[in-house]
């Protein structure tokens, strides 16, 4: 995948940049996420999660949107 960048030793996708990690476990999983061929269906599934904050699941069909 293109598009990476170094945060805290760890990589993250800017495809996900809208996404503040808050440990080092998030690093991990943001790292995960970004190598995973269903990086769309990922930001889907955020979509659909009505947990999470509208704000974040704007940024979500955002970057769906910018694909």
């Amino acid at each position: 995948m293109k598009g990476y960048t170094k945060m805290c030793g760890e990589v993250a996708s800017t495809q996900l940049n809208f996404i503040k990690p808050l440990s080092q476990c998030d690093y991990a999983l943001l790292d995960e996420v970004a190598k995973s061929e269903d990086l769309n269906s990922i930001l889907t599934m955020l979509l659909l999660d009505d947990t999470l904050s509208d704000s974040l699941r704007r940024k979500a069909l955002m970057q769906l949107k910018a694909k």
